[in-house]
């Protein structure tokens, strides 16, 4: 090493310096992710995971641990009858599997297994800052990276919830893969248009120029490979992708530049990725929409650019380059129309991501963003983000940046997907930090942040032109090791510009809800509670009482009793080893006299499965839920009896809430066989208080307590005669506002049914009702369930007004 210069100071890279970083920030995430809320997820010498999903992949995981790398496509553990959809993208499972056994062997221990599961969402999190540092260097500056990393680390939210300890789904490496996808699309654009390749280098193999954007296309391919074998839901990026090429190609064609390089990126990203996926395919219908997706994929680019150089080489004007993509695109959506009109219905439902209607809306992830949402998911970096969002569109047309325009197309679409379900919150956290750490680059950059990271000779250089061009004297130099000096007033700027940007975007919004979301192990802060008021005009109005959602964690209650079920009821294959078998196929299979099914609402149905080790009717994929919510809905045993027949069942499953604040959903999901909605089983009325103001009331109708789910969890499947029946009138009004409601005008109170509905009989309007304003009083007769015999209630136990009642009740179906 040469001896250092006297004077002058050793100084490290800036490389080093932002490599040193964004280390900490590693170290950081892992701190919030693992440490933070480790006591939450590690209890008594197990592993409580953080949502169900978590035990349909810790299912797949024992499993594939026991066959390595082998898989199950199909798994009659799934569903009864007839099985269901086992693991078709195993690339997260074979991460969890394979890691398992390369730290304990082939042999581990189930608590072995279910560790490592628990912590490998939080390293993909943490890995995730790697690629949005280099993402956010490649576009912007070394620091925008820097400041990007620092808010993937600490944003609240989906993202946060998603990488945290215990949340083992796939969800964290589909951010992870995709991230690092566009990282090196922008890398392979970057250099592709720095070094101006074509076909022509490509066919004179003129590997020096065509070396480094092949390989940053071969990677992008390689890691939306991974993606596609994270998640089949993959025809997201798919599309991303696509989109980018598309406009890039019309761009320019317009400006009249060589379109080749898109083609020499895109069909051989394509290309890596559908051989990555390939072996996987099966001929499900999301399977045979990649059929035809991928291919499309590949080719497309080639004729994008064929027709390029057509149009260019005969003259042709430029404005006919996006009518003539058009028109292909036309003929190939008719053709593909006549040819299998069903595959194109399925492809084009694909983009109800945007906007999902219908019984689905009552998942709380498929929930549309709210300013409030938003907050709770991102804070101040959302809004932050739109507005860099616009400040770049600007920078990229005036740059002519293709690589600018990859990250535009990437944040318009995942914004778009965002709107439209909350779920996507994940995904665009990682444009959210960009945006926000070039917006706070930029500000300081604006500031002169710039000019103080500059080097010493850079600065003197820089300083020596400005004397030259405007005649004025050389800046000042002060003695010591610090040599030439920035003026004060740009440090005082840079400072204050720091602050700011420290408590709006990094500390004050971020860390509080950081630690609250670890520690308390909150599903999310936004609009659930269960009773939400807002006052209009002299009343207060109950927006969303019933509506209250959950983290879908497992408690003591469903934990207890499904242990209970893997060790009471008979085995459905008669052999408990047969859960780590590798299956047949779908048509191969068969169930065995033995089997039967378990009914329960759809979000236990991994509880079930993996726990239990028993076969649902109904999981969390709401595969059957409608049939679900017939049985719970159902009226009259006979009509409860029916399904329970058809879906092969031998015991239930319910907890507290499916009989009250999830009753809505089996409500709504059943509404297509019954054509019941939740106003037939109970409503919210309006009655006078004491100071005057209109009040709200939850009422219900016989109807509630005469349904099956009610009937069983709230008087045991017993026959039930009423003490007191009520009955009200009422009158429809509307306040100045325009809200509808009803208020109670009268109330009546009679010692049996019979007179109640006597009293009702006796009136020609028809605004009377008979009610209770208890779910545990009916007002009307109940005959005793005589197929359904109470078998288990847990010991966990859950306070309902007055009552203490066990979380879960299992009962056995013995017939009608």
């Amino acid at each position: 090493m040469s001896e250092q210069s006297p004077g002058r100071r050793w100084r490290l890279p800036p490389a080093a310096i932002a490599a040193m970083i964004v280390a900490g920030l590693c170290g950081l995430s892992l701190y919030i992710r693992l440490d933070l809320p480790y006591d939450r997820i590690f209890i008594n010498d197990w592993v409580w995971f953080r949502e169900t999903d978590a035990y349909y992949y810790m299912r797949h995981i024992e499993n594939m641990v026991h066959n390595f790398p082998r898989f199950n496509p199909f798994d009659p553990y799934m569903l009864y009858p007839g099985g269901g959809e086992g693991l078709t993208r195993p690339f997260f499972a074979w991460l969890v599997a394979g890691a398992t056994r390369l730290f304990f062997g082939a042999s581990p221990t189930q608590f072995q297994i279910a560790a490592v599961g628990a912590y490998m969402p939080a390293i993909l999190g943490t890995l995730t800052l790697i690629p949005v540092y280099f993402i956010g260097k490649a576009l912007f500056s070394r620091w925008a990276g820097v400041l990007a990393a620092a808010l993937v680390a600490i944003l609240p939210g989906e993202f946060l919830h998603r990488s945290l300890l215990g949340f083992t789904d796939h969800h964290v490496a589909e951010a992870l893969f995709s991230a690092t996808a566009i990282l090196f699309l922008i890398l392979a654009v970057r250099s592709a248009r720095e070094r101006e390749i074509n076909f022509g280098h490509l066919l004179g193999r003129d590997w020096s120029t065509i070396r480094r954007p092949l390989v940053h296309t071969l990677l992008a391919g390689v890691f939306l490979g991974f993606y596609l074998l994270s998640w089949k839901g993959g025809l997201l990026f798919i599309f991303i992708v696509f989109a980018y090429l598309a406009v890039q190609f019309i761009v320019d064609h317009l400006r009249g530049r060589s379109t080749d390089y898109l083609c020499i990126i895109g069909t051989p990203l394509f290309l890596v990725a559908s051989l990555l996926l390939l072996p996987v395919l099966g001929v499900a219908w999301a399977d045979r929409a990649y059929w035809f997706a991928l291919p499309f994929a590949i080719l497309v680019p080639v004729v994008l650019s064929v027709i390029s150089r057509l149009l260019s080489g005969r003259g042709g004007k430029s404005a006919y380059y996006p009518l003539v993509l058009a028109g292909v695109v036309g003929i190939v959506l008719v053709g593909l129309l006549a040819i299998n009109p069903d595959l194109l219905r399925f492809m084009l439902s694909q983009f109800g991501i945007f906007a999902p209607v219908g019984a689905a809306r009552t998942v709380l992830e498929m929930h549309p963003l709210t300013p409030q949402i938003a907050w709770s998911n991102f804070t101040t970096s959302f809004f932050i983000s739109l507005i860099a969002l616009v400040m770049l569109g600007f920078v990229a047309v005036r740059e002519r940046s293709a690589e600018k325009t990859v990250f535009l197309v990437w944040c318009v679409v995942m914004l778009a997907a965002v709107i439209g379900q909350r779920r996507f919150g994940y995904y665009f956290a990682v444009n959210v930090a960009l945006l926000a750490g070039y917006f706070s680059w930029k500000m300081l950059d604006l500031a002169g942040l710039r000019r103080l990271l500059a080097r010493r000779r850079e600065v003197v250089a820089a300083a020596v032109t400005t004397t030259r061009k405007k005649k004025q004297k050389k800046p000042r130099r002060r003695s010591g090791p610090g040599g030439f000096m920035q003026p004060r007033d740009v440090w005082i700027k840079v400072i204050i510009v720091g602050v700011l940007i420290s408590f709006a975007v990094f500390h004050f919004p971020n860390f509080v809800p950081t630690k609250y979301d670890t520690e308390s192990g909150a599903w999310s802060r936004g609009p659930v509670t269960e009773r939400q008021e807002t006052q209009v005009t002299g009343m207060t109005l109950l927006m969303a009482e019933g509506r209250h959602f959950i983290g879908d964690w497992l408690d003591e209650g469903w934990e207890s009793s499904c242990i209970w079920l893997r060790e009471n009821p008979p085995e459905p294959f008669d052999d408990p080893d047969y859960y780590y078998k590798v299956y047949p196929s779908r048509a191969d299979f068969e169930y065995p006299e033995t089997a039967y099914g378990v009914m329960s609402w759809w979000d236990y149905g991994y509880f079930i499965m993996q726990i239990g080790r028993r076969i649902p009717t109904t999981n969390p994929t709401q595969a059957r839920a409608v049939e679900a919510g017939q049985f719970f809905t159902a009226l009259d045993e006979d009509s409860a009896n029916e399904v329970a027949d058809d879906r092969g069942l031998r015991y239930v499953m319910i907890d507290h809430m499916m009989a009250t604040t999830k009753f809505y959903a089996m409500v709504e999901w059943a509404e297509p066989r019954t054509g019941k909605s939740v106003d037939e089983f109970y409503r919210i009325y309006y009655q006078t208080a004491q100071d005057g103001r209109l009040m709200p009331v939850r009422l219900y109708y016989p109807a509630y307590y005469r349904s099956t789910v009610v009937r069983l969890y709230n008087f045991d499947g017993e026959a039930v005669e009423p003490t007191e029946s009520t009955v009200i009138s009422y009158e429809d009004k509307t306040s100045r506002e325009g809200f509808r409601y009803r208020e109670i005008t009268g109330v009546w109170s009679f010692d049996s049914y019979e007179e109640a509905l006597n009293h009702i009989e006796g009136r020609e309007a028809d605004n009377y009702r008979i009610v209770s304003s208890s779910r545990f009083s009916s007002p009307v007769p109940l005959e005793e369930l005589t197929g359904y015999e109470l078998v288990h209630e847990s010991d966990e136990r859950v306070s309902m007004g007055d009552r203490s009642l066990p979380g879960v009740k299992v009962f056995e179906y013995v017939g009608g």
